[in-house]
């Protein structure tokens, strides 16, 4: 009858001890790795856990072999009187040990949080930087196109000239005389230089050239993943309520993403958190819409008769260009752009272009 108590305690021995060396194993393992990186959560997180479980295994080898050793002595009495502590003891370090999984599970989840942020910033990052290399390219190509007018125009004035002697030198030298042919010639290589410069300007002019088919739902997505970390911060609802197909008109996709951010910016900037900002696009027969609306503050109607002339603004530091430079692009697009608030309840903004560039919005 006594073998069986004496295994038994042999067992539970054994088993502390085993507990022990596996966790002293687990906790040099695990310091190894913090030293190769300290940088690395994971690594922490196992490391100051089984930290935990040594200090636990060593609590358990303590009060499991300890307390057989001493009723194995005949130390009974003093068993009992350690074995409160000694469980108290144990059970402390069983929080720690849950404490510390419950701890770094917060941590990892707000670290896959900043990785997600992270990521997204890079994204918008990138956007942004080939937003504004497609800025820089419009602008090269309109300030090549102005340069070439100018250059057409300093041409005329000095052809105008070359073809008014020549045709006068027609006129007044005799038909025998050779240098009539001559004048003639003059006259008409500056007749055809002419037609060429009213030619050139012709296309220079055209603003066609600057347009081209595009999915006005395709641009108004990509100023909202470029702007979607704004919302989040503000903690702000974006709804979206995109055509189910395709808005395809003649757009210029550069200035159009300009005007589009600039006035989700500027709704960003009238609401308050838990406003909400919606955006919707349609379809009609011969133009598409774009509305842009929000909840917040609004405008009185004093203001909202002077929200597009030049220099008026409501913020500190403002130029009062932006809403000019939006209705300039929404006019070159051969559209309409209409603004409606009331304070207190928001203002939404409505944009109507052209399917065809050919033809115009008609007002409403």
């Amino acid at each position: 009858m006594l073998v069986m108590p004496f295994l038994i305690q042999v067992v539970d021995m054994a088993g502390a001890a085993l507990v022990l060396v596996f966790s002293w194993a687990a906790f040099r393992r695990c310091r190894r790795l913090v030293a190769q990186d300290q940088e690395n959560a994971l690594w922490l997180f196992l490391y100051w856990l089984s930290l935990a479980l040594l200090a636990f295994g060593i609590s358990r080898a303590l009060s499991h072999i300890g307390g057989h050793l001493l009723i194995m002595g005949g130390q009974g009495a003093l068993w009992s009187q350690i074995r409160p502590y000694s469980g108290g003891l144990n059970a402390i370090f069983s929080i720690i040990i849950a404490s510390i999984t419950l701890f770094f599970q917060n941590i990892q989840r707000l670290y896959r949080r900043m990785a997600a942020d992270h990521y997204h910033m890079e994204a918008t990052s990138h956007k942004i930087l080939a937003l504004n290399r497609e800025m820089e390219a419009l602008v090269m190509e309109r300030t090549m196109s102005e340069m070439a007018l100018g250059i057409a125009d300093g041409i005329r004035n000095p052809l105008h000239v070359i073809g008014g002697f020549s045709n006068r030198l027609v006129r007044k030298t005799n038909p025998e005389d050779p240098a009539r042919n001559w004048a003639m010639a003059i006259s008409e290589a500056a007749r055809r230089l002419e037609e060429m410069v009213v030619r050139f300007e012709k296309l220079a002019q055209d603003k066609k050239s600057f347009f081209s088919q595009e999915d006005l739902n395709k641009v108004v997505r990509d100023i909202m993943d470029m702007l979607q970390g704004e919302f989040h911060r503000k903690h702000i609802h974006l709804i979206t309520g995109y055509h189910p197909y395709p808005v395809y008109a003649q757009l210029n996709k550069h200035l159009l993403k300009v005007a589009i951010a600039h006035l989700v910016r500027n709704a960003l900037e009238a609401t308050s958190p838990q406003g909400e900002i919606r955006i919707t696009t349609s379809l009609g027969q011969d133009q598409a819409t774009l509305v842009i609306q929000d909840t917040g503050k609004g405008m009185a109607p004093e203001v909202v008769s002077k929200v597009f002339e030049p220099y008026y603004t409501t913020k500190v530091g403002g130029t009062g260009l932006g809403m000019v430079f939006v209705r300039q692009i929404v006019d070159e697009h051969r559209g309409i752009i209409n603004l409606h608030s009331e304070v207190g309840v928001g203002t939404t903004v409505t944009i109507h272009l052209p399917v065809r560039f050919s033809e115009a919005v008609l007002e409403e």
